[in-house]
C-alpha cells in the first residue's frame, strides 16, 4: 500500500515551529558571501546573493544516492529521482481522491510482482497493473510540473543522481521566487508516484543506453572490480534484474528514510535579497515535518591485492584504466592528491599532457581523482593509437607515474597548478549554476562552509614533497586495471512490454496549477544591451573589436573569430591542429605550454566547415605576456621533427575508430541523409589527403589565416582603446574572407530511409527535412514551433513518445533556424529506443513531425 502519511498536509505543524536558528553569517574571505541557515525541522539553507542577471538558480540537494539503494532493489535512488517529477496530491492530478485508490491497488500488485518468479503469473500481474495504470491515468496530468515551470519562465528543470547524492535543479526569473517556493515545498512534502509503469520502462530505456555506451561499459566493469562489495561499485542505474522487478513500497520506504529535512539542503544563488528570501523559505519549507534518519554505518573497504584485472569487449576504440585507492574527501592528504592529479594531467602542461599527448605516444590519455565521503580513488587512462596495444599504452602510463613518484617536476610546476586552481575558482564564481554546485558539494561532503572557503588555502600549502609523498604512499602495487578490447558484446534479450497507450489530455490543469498561474508577480523590465553603455564596437584595420567590461573579477576572455574554414581554405584545420602541437620561436612546445600554463592562461583553437577561432582566457594581469607568447606561437611556430607525421598517423587511427563508434556512425549517416556528398563527414580529410600534408604548406596556411579580417571579442577590465593597442598586429591591410557556401539540405521527392546495422540494444533514429531560408521576420515563429515540438518535458514529442507510450528514453525534435542569411532552416527529430520498439517509435515520430 502507498504510505499515505507522506501525502497528508503538513500545515498543521506550522504553529509549533520556531523561527530559523541564527544564520552562519558570510565570512569576510568568502567571495560568494554565503550565509547558512538551519530551519527548526533540520533543513539547511545556503544563500548567495548575486545580482549579475535577474534570475535565481535553486538546487535541492539530498544526501542519498546509489550508495543507499537496497541490496535487492538497486537503482532505487535513480528511480525516485524520476518519480519526483510526477507531482503531488495537489499537482499533476485532476482529482486525487479518485486517483488514490487506483494507485494503492496498483502498488499492491507491484508487491505481488516483486515476490513472484512464475513467468505466467508475472504476465497476468502486468496486465492487471496496466489496467489500473490506464484507469488512474484518467486523473493524471503528465508533466504538469514542467508545464507550469515553462509557463513561468523557468529553465534547467532537471535532476541527477550519483553515488552519494540526488540533486534537483532549476533556474527561474527573480520575480517568481514565491511560486518556486510554493511548488517545491508541496512537491517534496506530498509526492505521489503516479504513471509508474511507463516511467519504469523509461528508466529501463536509459539502462539500455548505458549498455550501448562504450564508456559506461568500461566504467561499470572497472568500478565493480575496484570497489568490490562496497556500494560505490554499484551502477547508479541499477541491475537489469532489479529494474524489471520494481517495488513501489520499497520506493516509498526509501523516500521516507532519506528525504527528511535534516538530510536535505536548499542552495540558492542569484538576484534576491537575503532576508526576504529567508522569510519566504521559512514560510513554505518549515512545514516539512522533521523525521529521524536511521544511521548508516560505513561499509568496510576491500583493498585490491596486487594488480587485479578485468576486461570487456565492445565494438569501439580500445581503452584501459588503472585505479588506486586513496582517501576520503576531507582527509588531510586530499589536497596533495588533487595537486598530484593536476601535475599529471591539467589539460595543458602535466606529465601526461607533455610526455604522452604532446609527444603523440598515445591517441589520448588523462587522469582524474574521485574523493568521496567514505573513500577515494585515483585513475589514469589511455586510448592507444593505431597499431598500438593496450599493454603498450599501459607501459607508457607506468612510465609517467614513475616520473611523478621520482619527483621529476618542480616547485614552479606546483605554483602553476595553484594558479590554475585559482583561475578555475574565479570562473566558477561567475555563474549561478556553478555557485549552486559549490554549495551543494559542501553540503553533500558534510564539509563546514569555512572549510569550503579555505579550500584554495589548503591547496596553496601543498609542496612538492607532499606530492611525492602521497604518490609513493598511495600509488603502490595494489591497484586494478580494466581493459576494453575489440569484440562483440553480449546483448541482453529484452522483450517490449505490452503497455496500453495513455490518453494524455493536455487541456487539463490542477487547482494548484491554476492558483500559481493566477498569482501576481512584480513585472520585470527588460534591460537591453546598449552599445556605448554595455559594450563598444571599434573598427580596426583587422576587423571589428567588441569590448565589454567584466564586472565580477580579474579574468579576461579574448576571441578571434574568422569567417572561413575548411570549405574556403582546405588545409586550415590541419594547420591549426599542427600549431596546437607547436612551440613559439625558440621555445619548444613543452616550454611554451609550461610558460603559458604558469601565467594561468588557456589557449584553444577551433576549426570547422566555414568558421575558425582562436580563444584566450586567463588572468587580466597576464594578458600582455600571454599575447606576446601567443603571437610568436602563431607567427613563428616551433615544430619538432616528425610532429606532423605523428599527427597524421593519430588522425588516420581516429578515422578507423570512428567506423566503430555508434554515435559517430549515426552522426555520419544523418549528415549524409541531410546533405549527401556535401556532408561535413564526406568533405573532411581522407586518409590520402592526410598523408599528403606538408609542413611548409601548413605554415603558409597559418600565415594566410592571420591576413584575413576577423572579429575580435573581449571581456575584461581594460578599456577599448588600450585593448586595441595590445592586439594591433602592425598591418594596415587585411583581406576579406572568401565567400561562404550557403547551407542547404536535400529535398527528396518522397521519404528516404537510411540504415546501418549494428549489434546494439537500442536503435538510434533521426529525421530531417529542409525548409525555407532564414527569414528574420519569422524568427519568433521558428522559436514557438521548436518549443511546441520538443522544448521540454511537456512538449509534444516527449509527451507522446515517452510519457504516453514509454517508447524511448530520449525523444526530441524541433525546428532549427539557420545561423546566417541565405541558409536553410530544418525540421528535425531524434530518438533512441529499444530495438523491438523501433518501428512503432519511428512511425510515431514521423507522424508527429
Amino acid at each position: 500500500m502507498i504510505r499515505t502519511a507522506l501525502c497528508l498536509s503538513l500545515a498543521v505543524f506550522v504553529p509549533h515551529l520556531r523561527a530559523a536558528s541564527a544564520p552562519e553569517a558570510p565570512l569576510p574571505a568568502d567571495p560568494m558571501a554565503v550565509s547558512i541557515h538551519h530551519l527548526p525541522n533540520g533543513l539547511t539553507v545556503y544563500l548567495s546573493p548575486y545580482h549579475q542577471e535577474p534570475r535565481i538558480t535553486a538546487w535541492l540537494a539530498v544526501r542519498a544516492g546509489s550508495k543507499n539503494d537496497p541490496n535487492d532493489s538497486t537503482g532505487m535512488a535513480h528511480y525516485l529521482e524520476h518519480m519526483l517529477f510526477k507531482g503531488s496530491t495537489h499537482l499533476g492530478t485532476s482529482d486525487y481522491d479518485k486517483e488514490r485508490p487506483l494507485l494503492e491497488r496498483m502498488s499492491g500488485l507491484y508487491e505481488e510482482l516483486f515476490r513472484t518468479k512464475d513467468p505466467a503469473q508475472r504476465k497476468t500481474l502486468y496486465r492487471k497493473i496496466d489496467d489500473f495504470n490506464v484507469a488512474a491515468s484518467s486523473f493524471a496530468i503528465p508533466n504538469e510540473l514542467d508545464r507550469l515551470y515553462s509557463r513561468l519562465g523557468f529553465s534547467g528543470v532537471n535532476a541527477f543522481t550519483s553515488n552519494e547524492r540526488t540533486v534537483f535543479t532549476c533556474d527561474f526569473p527573480a520575480n517568481r521566487a514565491s511560486s518556486w517556493a510554493r511548488v517545491e515545498s508541496d512537491r517534496f512534502s506530498q509526492p505521489v508516484f503516479r504513471l509508474f509503469p511507463t516511467e519504469i520502462e523509461t528508466v529501463y530505456e536509459e539502462k539500455n543506453r548505458s549498455l550501448d555506451n562504450a564508456e559506461r561499459i568500461l566504467g561499470e566493469a572497472a568500478d565493480k572490480l575496484f570497489w568490490k562489495s562496497h556500494p560505490y561499485g554499484r551502477t547508479v542505474l541499477g541491475a537489469p534484474e532489479h529494474l524489471k522487478n520494481p517495488s513501489l513500497a520499497k520506493m516509498y520506504d526509501f523516500y521516507a528514510r532519506n528525504y527528511v529535512p535534516g538530510n536535505m539542503a536548499l542552495v540558492l544563488s542569484g538576484d534576491f535579497d537575503r532576508e526576504v528570501m529567508l522569510r519566504l523559505i521559512e514560510k513554505h519549507f518549515q512545514a516539512w515535518k522533521p523525521r529521524a534518519r536511521p544511521p548508516i554505518a560505513p561499509t568496510p573497504l576491500v583493498r585490491p591485492k596486487g594488480e587485479e584485472k578485468t576486461e570487456v569487449r565492445y565494438e569501439a576504440e580500445e581503452k584501459l584504466t588503472m585505479s588506486w585507492l586513496t582517501v576520503p574527501n576531507r582527509h588531510p592528504d586530499a589536497p596533495a592528491i588533487q595537486v598530484m592529479d593536476m601535475i599529471m594531467d591539467n589539460s595543458a602542461a602535466g606529465i601526461i599532457n607533455l610526455d604522452l599527448l604532446q609527444a603523440q605516444k598515445v591517441k589520448s590519455a588523462g587522469s582524474y581523482p574521485e574523493l568521496m565521503n567514505e573513500a577515494g580513488a585515483w585513475t589514469v587512462w589511455a586510448v592507444p593509437k593505431k597499431d598500438q596495444t593496450l599493454e603498450q599504452a599501459q607501459a607508457l602510463l607506468r612510465e609517467a607515474i614513475a616520473k611523478l613518484k621520482s619527483g621529476a617536476f618542480s616547485e614552479s610546476d606546483i605554483s602553476a597548478v595553484i594558479t590554475d586552481f585559482e583561475v578555475s575558482e574565479k570562473h566558477r564564481w561567475e555563474s549561478n549554476e556553478s555557485r549552486a554546485a559549490l554549495m551543494a558539494d559542501s553540503f553533500i561532503r558534510q564539509e563546514p562552509w569555512p572549510e569550503t572557503v579555505a579550500r584554495l588555502d589548503r591547496l596553496r600549502s601543498v609542496t612538492k614533497a607532499d606530492v611525492v609523498r602521497v604518490a609513493n604512499q598511495y600509488l603502490g602495487p595494489d591497484h586494478t586495471v580494466a581493459y576494453r578490447r575489440q569484440g562483440k558484446p553480449e546483448l541482453l534479450s529484452i522483450a517490449k512490454p505490452e503497455f496500453t497507450k495513455l490518453d494524455i489530455k493536455t487541456d487539463r490543469q490542477s487547482r494548484l496549477f491554476e492558483d500559481i498561474v493566477r498569482a501576481t508577480a512584480t513585472p520585470m523590465t527588460p534591460r537591453w544591451l546598449e552599445p556605448g553603455r554595455d559594450y563598444t564596437v571599434q573598427k580596426l584595420p583587422e576587423g571589428r573589436l567588441y569590448v565589454a567590461a567584466n564586472p565580477v573579477n580579474d579574468l579576461f576572455m579574448l576571441n578571434w573569430h574568422f569567417d572561413l574554414g575548411m570549405r574556403q581554405q582546405r588545409d586550415l584545420c590541419a594547420a591549426l591542429s599542427l600549431v596546437d602541437l607547436a612551440g613559439a620561436g625558440a621555445l619548444s612546445a613543452e616550454e611554451f605550454k609550461k610558460r603559458l600554463y604558469a601565467l594561468g592562461t588557456r589557449l584553444n583553437t577551433d576549426c570547422g566547415d566555414q568558421t575558425a577561432s582562436v580563444n584566450l582566457f586567463g588572468l587580466e594581469k597576464n594578458l600582455w605576456a600571454s599575447l606576446q607568447l601567443v603571437s610568436e606561437h602563431f607567427q613563428a611556430p616551433h615544430i619538432a621533427s616528425d610532429t606532423l607525421n605523428k599527427m597524421v598517423q593519430v588522425a588516420i587511427g581516429a578515422h578507423a575508430d570512428n567506423k566503430k563508434d555508434p554515435g559517430y556512425i549515426h552522426y555520419a549517416l544523418a549528415e549524409f541523409a541531410q546533405q549527401g556528398r556535401e556532408s561535413d563527414v564526406l568533405t573532411g580529410y581522407s586518409d590520402a589527403e592526410l598523408r599528403a600534408l606538408r609542413e611548409s604548406d601548413l605554415r603558409a596556411s597559418l600565415r594566410k589565416l592571420w591576413g584575413y579580417q576577423r572579429d575580435l571579442v573581449y571581456a575584461g577590465t581594460r578599456p577599448a582603446g588600450e585593448l586595441a593597442r595590445l592586439v594591433d598586429a602592425g598591418r594596415t591591410r587585411y583581406l576579406e574572407p572568401p565567400a561562404r557556401r550557403n547551407v542547404s539540405y536535400l529535398r527528396p521527392g518522397k521519404d528516404k530511409v537510411f540504415f546501418v546495422h549494428r549489434d546494439m540494444l537500442q536503435s538510434k533514429v533521426g529525421m530531417s527535412a529542409g525548409d525555407e531560408k532564414l527569414d528574420q521576420k519569422h524568427y519568433v515563429d521558428y522559436m514557438v514551433l521548436s518549443e511546441y515540438l520538443g522544448g521540454d518535458m511537456s512538449s509534444l514529442i516527449f509527451q507522446e513518445i515517452r510519457e504516453a507510450r514509454a517508447l524511448a528514453y530520449s525523444a526530441s525534435g524541433g525546428y532549427s533556424s539557420a545561423a546566417r542569411k541565405g541558409d536553410e532552416n530544418r525540421l528535425w527529430g531524434d530518438l533512441g529506443t529499444q530495438a523491438d520498439k523501433t518501428r512503432e517509435a519511428t512511425v510515431l515520430l514521423r507522424d508527429l513531425l
